[in-house]
C-alpha cells in the first residue's frame, strides 16, 4: 500500500515545473542566483506552479539583498549579512534555508567557525565583533516565533551600523522570513550539493535535512564554496541587463517612497501598508509594494481574496502581531469578509475557505506543523496553484511580521 505524501512538495511534485521550462523563462535570474548561491534552487519548480509566486521571489530577493551591489562590497559587510541570514533561518527552524545561507555566507567570506559558533552561542561567546553580535542578535530575535527582539538589541544594531546599513541588514533578515516560511511549509527537497555541504559544515551543530532530504538521496562529495573574487563577479555583467529589464517590468508604475507608495497601494488593495513609511531604501520599497499589489490582484488570484486575507489574519493572530492583524482585517474587509468572520467566526464559510484557514493555522508556527493529515486535507480541497498562492501569501505576511517586529 502506497503511503500518503508527507510534505506539500511530495504531493505537488507532479505539478511542479521542470527545470528546462524554468531556464527558458528565467534564464538571466537563474544565472545570477547560481553566481550568488551556487545552485538553481528547487523551490523555483514549486513557486512557478502559481507564476506570481515565482515573480514574488524574483522581485523580493535581489531588491532586499541589494544585489548585485552587496557582492561588490556596497552596504554592510557581506559576510555579516550572510551570517545574519543563516542565524534567522536556524531560529525559524528552516533546514532548507539554513543550508542555503551556509553556502551564501561562505561565498561572502564568512569562516566555517563563524557558522558553527552561532548555534547555542551565549552572551560571552567569542569570535564575533560587537557589530557582528548586534546583527546576529537581531536576526535571531526576528527569526523566532514568537519573536524575542528586545529594544536593547534594536538599539545596538543602530549604534553599530549606519542607518542605511542597519536597514539593509533588517531587510535581509526580513526576506529570509519569506523564504523560511515558504521552503519550510512546502518541504522543498534540498539540492544534493547543498545537502552535502550542510552535512559537513553545520551537521555537527545539530542541523539535519529532515523533511528536505532529496528523494532519492545520492552521495555527493561536498565542494566548499570559495569567497567572492572580483574576476568571478564580473561574470554577472552579461546577465544584468536582462535581470534589470525584468525587474523594471514587474515593478513598473510602483512608487519608491512614502507617502506615494501608500496612496498607490490603498487605491489597489484598500490598505496603505504603513510599515513602508519606516523604510528608506527605494528599491526595497518599490519591490515590496509591487509584490503586495500582485499578490492582492483579484485577476491573479486562484484562491480568492477573501479566503486569502482571512488566512493572513490567521497568521497575524498566531504570531501576535496586532499591526499585521489590522492590515489583514482591512484587506479581508475590502475583499468582502463579514464582521463575524473578521472576529474569527467560521460560520457560513465554504469548505474551500475553511480548508485554507486550517492550512494557514498549521503553517503559521516556525517550523510549520504540516503533517501528512494537513497535506491530505489541503490537496483534497485546494488545487496546486491555490496551495502555492496561499503559502506565498503567508510567507509575505511573515516578511511583513519581521519588519513590524523591528520597526513597530
Amino acid at each position: 500500500m502506497t503511503s500518503s505524501p508527507g510534505t506539500i512538495a511530495q504531493a505537488l511534485h507532479g505539478s511542479s515545473v521542470d527545470m528546462v521550462t524554468l531556464q527558458r523563462r528565467y534564464g538571466a535570474q537563474f544565472a545570477m542566483v547560481r553566481k550568488v548561491l551556487g545552485v538553481a534552487p528547487n523551490a523555483a519548480a514549486y513557486l512557478e506552479i502559481w507564476p506570481i509566486g515565482m515573480r514574488t521571489y524574483n522581485v523580493l530577493v535581489p531588491n532586499f539583498l541589494n544585489l548585485p551591489f552587496l557582492l561588490f562590497g556596497f552596504g554592510p559587510p557581506k559576510a555579516t549579512v550572510g551570517l545574519a541570514m543563516y542565524t534567522a533561518s536556524r531560529a525559524a527552524g528552516c533546514a532548507y534555508c539554513a543550508s542555503h545561507c551556509c553556502a551564501f555566507a561562505l561565498r561572502r567570506g564568512a569562516d566555517e567557525g563563524d557558522l558553527v559558533r552561532i548555534v547555542g552561542r551565549g552572551p560571552a561567546s567569542g569570535g564575533y565583533s560587537s557589530a557582528e553580535r548586534s546583527a546576529l542578535d537581531v536576526a535571531e530575535g526576528l527569526g523566532r516565533v514568537p519573536g524575542s527582539l528586545t529594544p536593547a538589541q534594536r538599539d545596538a544594531l543602530r549604534d553599530s551600523f549606519s542607518p542605511a546599513d542597519a536597514e539593509w541588514l533588517v531587510l535581509a533578515v526580513a526576506v529570509m522570513g519569506f523564504l523560511n516560511k515558504f521552503n519550510d511549509t512546502v518541504g522543498i527537497p534540498l539540492e544534493e550539493s547543498m545537502l552535502a555541504l550542510a552535512d559537513e559544515v553545520i551537521g555537527p551543530t545539530g542541523w539535519t535535512a529532515g523533511k528536505h532530504l532529496p528523494i532519492p538521496a545520492a552521495t555527493v562529495t561536498p565542494t566548499k564554496p570559495q569567497p567572492d573574487r572580483f574576476v568571478d563577479l564580473l561574470g554577472l555583467l552579461p546577465v544584468l541587463p536582462s535581470v534589470i529589464r525584468a525587474d523594471k517590468h514587474w515593478t513598473s508604475g510602483v512608487p519608491h517612497s512614502w507617502p506615494a507608495v501608500g496612496i498607490h497601494l490603498r487605491q489597489r488593495t484598500g490598505h496603505d501598508f504603513p510599515i513602508l513609511a519606516h523604510l528608506s531604501h527605494g528599491r526595497a520599497i518599490r519591490a515590496l509594494a509591487a509584490v503586495l499589489g500582485a499578490n492582492t490582484d483579484p485577476k491573479q488570484s486562484r484562491l480568492g481574496l477573501r479566503a486569502k486575507h482571512l488566512a493572513g489574519l490567521v497568521y497575524a493572530n498566531a504570531v501576535e502581531d496586532e499591526a499585521l492583524a489590522k492590515s489583514a482585517r482591512n484587506l479581508a474587509e475590502y475583499a468582502g469578509a463579514t464582521t463575524s468572520q473578521l472576529a474569527g467566526s467560521r460560520a457560513g464559510l465554504d469548505v474551500h475557505t475553511d480548508t485554507a484557514l486550517a492550512y494557514a493555522e498549521a503553517a503559521s508556527s516556525s517550523p510549520a506543523q504540516i503533517t501528512p493529515e494537513v497535506v491530505a486535507a489541503a490537496t483534497k480541497e485546494l488545487a496546486p496553484p491555490e496551495i502555492i498562492e496561499l503559502t506565498v501569501w503567508i510567507s509575505v505576511m511573515q516578511l511583513l511580521h519581521r519588519l513590524h517586529a523591528f520597526y513597530e
